[in-house]
């Protein structure tokens, strides 16, 4: 039921950005990354979205095989690089297509080949691909300090020029401005 209802809200308020070239923006709850054992965790411990509220969570749905999610390897990493100190969390879910993009070690492999340092989710039965009613390989979402969702770029970030990394970035930036439930704690005391 969780995921019925941010698909609901998620599907009325979303735009192409194919179309409008600008990112998809609403604002809906985000569904919680299925649990998976630390095992399936490259780079990191298992996370939980509700554990990083207070940050800024970009969350890149991608498979090794497929070139549109590696060109956007770069601009993850420089967002990490720039923003990781400033409470921005860049999580990537390998969510497989084809059947050996399905052997973690090979996705271990493609990891370390790109030099992706941040952490990675091995979904191989996809059920974060479900609960999120994920489209397409790669898709990026913004999530807020306080756990919404609130930008989605569908497909590689500068495809034909759309200038999706800068859009994005100035998106991460305007994020990182609003406050968080640190800030209304305290406006509350």
């Amino acid at each position: 039921m969780r995921g019925w209802k941010f698909v609901a809200v998620f599907s009325l308020l979303t735009l192409s950005p194919a179309i409008a070239q600008e990112p998809a923006t609403f604002k809906a709850k985000a569904p919680e990354l299925e649990e998976r054992p630390a095992s399936e965790w490259i780079n990191s411990k298992p996370l939980k979205l509700s554990e990083l509220h207070g940050q800024v969570v970009v969350l890149h749905f991608w498979t090794f095989g497929c070139i549109n999610c590696q060109h956007n390897f770069s601009t993850l990493k420089a967002w990490q690089k720039a923003f990781a100190k400033k409470g921005v969390t860049i999580i990537g879910v390998h969510t497989p297509e084809l059947p050996r993009e399905k052997n973690i070690q090979n996705v271990r492999r493609a990891v370390e080949k790109n030099g992706l340092t941040y952490p990675i989710v091995f979904d191989k039965d996809a059920r974060t691909w479900r609960s999120w009613d994920n489209r397409m390989w790669p898709t990026t979402y913004l999530i807020d300090k306080n756990g919404y969702v609130r930008h989605r770029w569908d497909g590689e970030l500068n495809w034909k020029k759309t200038k999706g990394a800068a859009l994005m970035r100035s998106k991460i930036e305007q994020l990182l401005a609003e406050p968080g439930p640190e800030d209304a704690a305290t406006a509350a005391k």
